[in-house]
């Protein structure tokens, strides 16, 4: 099967990761970092041209609004978000530019395009030896100039650039044999690797120290949207959830199930699919006091009951004994 092959070149050499609705949001103007620095959570303070940064948006409760990758850029910033996140993300930030703030929002998906290459043969594949994570660096790929950074998480190559030649390039990969992953691929390889998206795991339901992107955090800054809450988590103690992997008996559906331990309910089902490696497995967060890996917990969909074990993230961490090698 065509899936099967992505996905061996996701884990063995190399794939293409596009998605149409990843939103490219562009911010402008005197302000820019100062703008960003008092609506998400990192520091962009020392922000420089070709650095790339990880950054959750959130609500004044500490509710994600959105996860993005800010691309520091000669006169303004490249907003990646979430597939489906831009006009939410938009919206949002717009509300809160001021009279007097020399900032703006633009849609950049008309001057700005992107792609990732994952897996262990990807910089082999581009002809490239990568700096250290996050520092962007202008390369050239058979004639094609572009921006590309390493991203530890998801762990990719990201390669941004206008898009004609961010065409040009894909389709150069392709020739070379690099196969583009569908939809149905990706959602099996972000759910290995443990990857939140928005609208499943990323939501207003939970804080970014629940979904696991503490590393998107600085807490040696200041004010910021959320800030107070998310400090306070973090200094007391407070995260209620963890970001869990399941391994299930059985495919169910994630909408609407529920996790239990011994008929207590104990979180929810976000994400599930089948591995080819690990078979039926999942995503979904655990009360604190219940988030312990191999503990045997039931997914709840209306009369059915699914026995499933948590496990820590990515997956590769701890297949279960006798799981497909």
């Amino acid at each position: 099967m065509a899936i099967e092959r992505t996905w061996i070149a996701a884990w063995q050499d190399a794939a293409i990761w596009k998605d149409e609705q990843w939103g490219r949001l562009l911010v402008r103007g005197e302000d820019r970092l100062a703008f960003l620095q008092r609506m998400s959570t990192h520091d962009f303070r020392a922000m420089q041209p070709g650095m790339v940064l990880p950054t959750v948006f959130t609500t004044s409760t500490g509710r994600i609004i959105d996860w993005v990758h800010a691309w520091a850029l000669e006169e303004e910033i490249l907003l990646l978000t979430s597939p489906g996140a831009g006009p939410t993300l938009s919206s949002w930030l717009r509300q809160y530019i001021f009279f007097r703030d020399r900032v703006r929002i633009e849609d950049g998906a008309d001057r700005w395009e992107a792609i990732a290459l994952i897996g262990p043969r990807a910089a082999e594949r581009l002809g490239w030896s990568p700096g250290p994570p996050y520092a962007g660096q202008w390369i050239r790929v058979a004639g094609i100039e572009v921006l590309a950074a390493r991203i530890d998480f998801p762990p990719a190559l990201w390669i941004i650039g206008p898009p004609n030649p961010i065409r040009m390039l894909q389709e150069h990969l392709e020739a070379q044999g690099v196969p583009a992953m569908g939809k149905a691929m990706w959602e099996i390889w972000r759910i290995e690797q443990g990857i939140p998206v928005w609208g499943r795991e990323l939501t207003e339901r939970v804080n970014p120290l629940e979904a696991g992107l503490r590393f998107a955090i600085s807490f040696q800054k200041g004010c910021y949207i959320g800030q107070e809450v998310i400090a306070r988590l973090e200094h007391y103690e407070k995260v209620r959830r963890r970001l869990m992997g399941l391994y299930l008996e059985e495919e169910i559906p994630a909408e609407g199930a529920r996790l239990e331990v011994e008929g207590r309910e104990v979180g929810w089902l976000t994400s599930s699919i089948r591995s080819p490696r690990w078979g039926p497995i999942g995503l979904g967060y655990v009360l604190r006091e219940y988030a312990e890996p191999g503990r045997p917990v039931s997914v709840r969909s209306g009369e059915r009951a699914i026995p499933a074990r948590l496990a820590t993230l990515p997956f590769a961490q701890n297949p279960l004994p006798g799981a497909l090698e």
